[in-house]
């Protein structure tokens, strides 16, 4: 990796690092704020309410936030990215994440509170984490999906970034996971908000860590220059 390669690598890193404390850890806080209310209501309206309540946080904090500090260094060498679209492709795909997220815990929910019974077993530890892995795997592309739309038009070979943050996310959402299990919850809660914003930083800067060596290679001149050459031949024939 060149010396101007590893600068731009170290700078997508702690983007993204920055990016996912800010945003998801945000929510993360939010949400903590908001549960002790959430549990004094119920019923679908209340269940549907909570589900969408963060599904707008979701899109608006960490889809926005991540895509503006993402943009800002993918500007710095894909001078023909248009102000703003990174960040709306991000946003979308955060959105699109969440809603699809959201609905096995909210339909869970509603069936619960249609048929109230003692609640279901909770999984073991590690079969959480190999859920949350497969669910980093999907949710991944899913993330990406929107933001490829905008890289295909700037570089060869971008449907690679669908496959990078499927790699990075089956990592990051266990890391998610196994940082909830360390938050200290029966703590101060400035204590609680600090760990969520620990563990979303980290979290940011491993999935950061692991998607950029691809976007790396794809930000070559090569790639940007077989492009140009692609549609150049394209519009000759």
């Amino acid at each position: 990796m060149h010396s101007n390669d590893t600068g731009f690598y170290g700078r997508w890193i702690l983007a993204n690092g920055q990016a996912e404390a800010a945003g998801l850890g945000t929510t993360f806080v939010a949400g903590r704020l908001v549960a002790p209310h959430l549990e004094q209501v119920t019923g679908v309206a209340a269940t549907l309410g909570g589900a969408f309540a963060a599904v707008l946080l979701g899109t608006l904090l960490e889809g926005v936030l991540v895509g503006l500090l993402q943009e800002r260094v993918l500007r710095q060498r894909l001078t023909g990215l248009r102000r703003g679209a990174w960040i709306l492709a991000t946003a979308a795909g955060a959105g699109l994440a969440w809603l699809l997220g959201m609905v096995p815990s909210t339909v869970m929910e509603l069936a619960s509170t249609a048929s109230p019974g003692p609640a279901p077993e909770e999984p073991g530890a590690l079969v959480q984490y190999g859920l949350a892995m497969g669910l980093g795997f999907v949710a991944g592309p899913i993330l990406g999906l929107a933001q490829w739309t905008v890289l295909r038009g700037l570089v060869s070979g971008a449907g690679r970034w669908l496959w990078a943050n499927a790699l990075a996310w089956a990592v990051g959402m266990p890391l998610i996971f196994i940082g909830m299990d360390l938050v200290p919850w029966a703590g101060p809660f400035a204590l609680v908000a600090l760990a969520l914003y620990l563990v979303c930083g980290v979290t940011g800067l491993v999935v950061g860590a692991i998607h950029g060596r691809v976007l790396v290679r794809l930000l070559s001149p090569r790639h940007i220059r077989l492009l140009a050459h692609q549609s150049h031949g394209g519009r000759r024939g």
